[in-house]
């Protein structure tokens, strides 16, 4: 199993200067490597200092117990993507304990605020078949053209949408060696300006069923031609349907892609149901899918994360186990879907219409389904082993709706199955079809070496890249005792006295997830679209379900740990401090609490780095922001248009280009952005 390895990513970007070079020089001129800086357990009073030790050497402070601030900052930064604002002093006032409990039953949290901004992603609410139907595949306008397919839908952008995809298909095959010339379809002329002024004024939806009317050269002619002020207005006043629909005009399987990442990071860094985010993130990254695994992957992730693991991330892990079996997702990722029974009876029966024999026993799901999903790489099983888990999981497959369309259905093919009883792990399986894999997945779920495997896992997770073998032996009991119940083995971890202990606090390396979800919720920061910061984690190594191989993204800190990772982390945390990420916007005053008398630049960072950190920085990184932050207003601002603007020239969704006020430095606190740029820049916020 391979890995993604973020130190062979080239940067992307220029390489820093001026004040973030200085900065930088600070931070790795300090006498151990950055690993040792991540993982360090800080001094009783938060000092950091210039000598910080790893946690697995022992701190002579160790002993020393948690304050009851420490211990709610803990609890934040383990099972929340990080204390937004004012969150420290409500969970002080609630207690940890009624706030754990209330955690632990999500759907009684009121999360109305994070729904209205999901409302603006109206396909992540669709069945998987009315999403496909309406922002088709590849393979789906082929498939239309050829007859072959559903039919088309019969709404207005629905036809669009469909009409704009057929004209590419058919302009591909055309021009395969040279870009298309044409300048008319369908005897549409190209728009005049006189036209195209007059569009932009029609009301939303005149405008909208006039875009609906166009071929890709007018649209594309059309996007080139409006001045800024134009672009901005062009979807003024449209819904978030015919928002998506228009986007959708260009490439549809682009805005579920889109939809996909952005809905999962406006959860993470807006919901108030927090342990419950951190745990469907836990199992996404366990049962990993990818999504370039194939041009339905997008669609089949949706409902995903929407109806196979979100249900059941707080309940027992059988349950998701079988979710993420009789998935879409998962059957095509790995491949069982194409898994056919030697014996079968759709092995030996007469195809004289096919030109080559059908795929035989595929053995991938099988062999992950041990090695990363249940008892682990060291479980016990054997090769024998494997390849009768995959005959016992053939007929498990995706097939297609009763009548017709894309293969989106789970469902077992007895046509598929091999035959006869299978031996599992020392236990025969006898021939019963389906039940077979309900009878296999039952034995792996309530295996003890499962119960191990995945209590390691959650404690790396959540306490330590090393946790203590009495934890986990702990949690361990509580998943056999309770068959699973994923609430009791996170009570069983937080109740151990490991957990609270100084040597675990503050010692876990955040992944670029967490990074930049931190940064963003430390900031209060308002995020009206989150498709740049999408491109920012594909950028510092960690896109989201990007990771190819089923194994997940590292959750230790040597995965993440290099000189590369610390320069994209310092530009994106100086970029979002100066509201230089597209569609996300601090407001410093704001935080500061509008003080009438104007704080100096070492009053700013003092409350700063309580507001955002909590904790105290090294007396080196304090001195290093003083002084830059009290130079000239002209080389701060200079100091911050050192770093690129994040853009979203990658996110489908943007069919406006940004506005022209973005990045605008002038109306900034230049003191504050580069002193909050810097902090979450520095080791310290690294850490959680």
């Amino acid at each position: 199993m391979s890995q993604t390895n973020p130190q062979t990513r080239s940067i992307s970007g220029p390489l820093p200067h001026g004040v973030i070079a200085s900065f930088l020089a600070v931070q790795l001129a300090l006498p151990i490597n950055l690993l040792a800086q991540m993982a360090a357990t800080p001094s009783p009073n938060n000092q950091t200092g210039d000598s910080m030790q790893t946690s697995a050497s022992k701190s002579p402070h160790s002993n020393l117990p948690l304050s009851q601030d420490e211990k709610i900052l803990h609890i934040l930064n383990r099972f929340t993507y990080g204390p937004r604002p004012g969150d420290l002093e409500r969970v002080r006032a609630m207690g940890i304990q009624a706030w754990f409990t209330r955690q632990m039953s999500p759907n009684k949290i009121d999360d109305s605020a994070l729904e209205a901004r999901l409302a603006a992603y109206p396909a992540m609410q669709l069945p998987l078949d009315q999403m496909m139907a309406r922002y088709p595949t590849n393979a789906m306008i082929r498939a239309d053209m050829n007859g072959r397919g559903s039919g088309i839908p019969r709404g207005e952008a629905e036809k669009a949408i469909y009409a704009d995809q057929m004209s590419r298909e058919k302009n591909a095959k055309k021009n395969k060696n040279q870009p298309p010339t044409p300048n008319n379809i369908n005897d549409q002329p190209l728009l005049s300006p006189e036209e195209t002024s007059r569009l932009t004024d029609l009301p939303p939806d005149q405008r909208f069923s006039a875009l609906c009317k166009m071929r890709p050269p007018q649209l594309q002619q059309l996007r080139r031609s409006l001045s800024p002020q134009q672009r901005e207005h062009l979807t003024d006043g449209f819904t978030p349907q015919q928002l998506e629909e228009f986007a959708a005009f260009n490439r549809p399987e682009g805005v579920i892609v889109a939809e996909d990442t952005q809905t999962k990071l406006l959860r993470d860094i807006y919901s108030e149901r927090q342990l419950q985010e951190v745990m469907v993130d836990f199992w996404l990254n366990h049962f990993n899918v990818y999504m370039r695994k194939s041009q339905q992957a997008p669609y089949y992730i949706a409902s995903y994360e929407r109806d196979k693991i979100r249900p059941f991330a707080l309940s027992s892990f059988e349950n998701l186990l079988l979710a993420s079996a009789t998935s879409a997702a998962m059957l095509n990722y790995l491949d069982n879907a194409s898994s056919i029974g030697p014996n079968s009876d759709f092995a030996h029966r007469s195809r004289p219409d096919q030109k080559k024999r059908p795929d035989g026993l595929n053995e991938n799901y099988a062999r992950e389904l041990m090695e990363l999903h249940t008892v682990g790489v060291n479980g016990g099983y054997t090769q024998h082993d494997v390849t009768e888990v995959a005959k016992v999981f053939t007929g498990w497959t995706v097939g297609k709706r009763p009548f017709g369309g894309e293969d989106i259905q789970p469902q077992f093919d007895p046509s598929k199955h091999e035959p006869g009883p299978k031996y599992v792990l020392g236990t025969v399986i006898k021939e019963d079809g389906q039940r077979e894999g309900l009878d296999v997945l039952h034995i792996l779920a309530n295996s003890p070496k499962t119960a191990h495997f995945i209590s390691t896992k959650l404690a790396v997770r959540f306490v330590n890249d090393n946790p203590s073998p009495a934890m986990i032996d702990r949690m361990t009991k509580a998943f056999i005792a309770t068959r699973g119940d994923i609430r009791q083995v996170i009570f069983a971890m937080v109740n151990s006295p490991e957990f609270f202990s100084r040597d675990n606090y503050r010692a876990k390396m955040k992944t670029p997830q967490d990074f930049v979800v931190s940064a963003v919720r430390a900031s209060g920061a308002n995020v009206s679209s989150p498709g740049a910061l999408v491109d920012v984690l594909a950028d510092l190594g960690m896109p989201l379900y990007g990771m190819q191989t089923p194994n997940g993204f590292s959750m230790k800190a040597e995965a993440w740990n290099n000189t590369a990772a610390l320069i994209e982390r310092m530009n994106f945390s100086v970029a979002l401090a100066s509201n230089r990420v597209a569609g996300v916007t601090t407001d410093w005053p704001t935080i500061l609490g509008h003080s009438d008398t104007p704080l100096s630049p070492e009053a700013k960072t003092t409350a700063l780095e309580e507001t955002l950190l909590h904790v105290s920085v090294s007396d080196r990184t304090r001195q290093t922001i003083y002084a830059q932050i009290a130079a000239d207003p002209a080389q701060r601002e200079a100091s911050l248009r050192q770093v690129a603007m994040k853009d979203r020239r990658r996110d489908p969704l943007a069919v406006v280009p940004r506005s022209i006020h973005e990045g605008d430095l002038a109306s900034i606190d230049s003191e504050s952005a580069l002193a909050a740029g810097l902090l979450f820049g520095s080791p310290e916020f690294q850490r959680r």
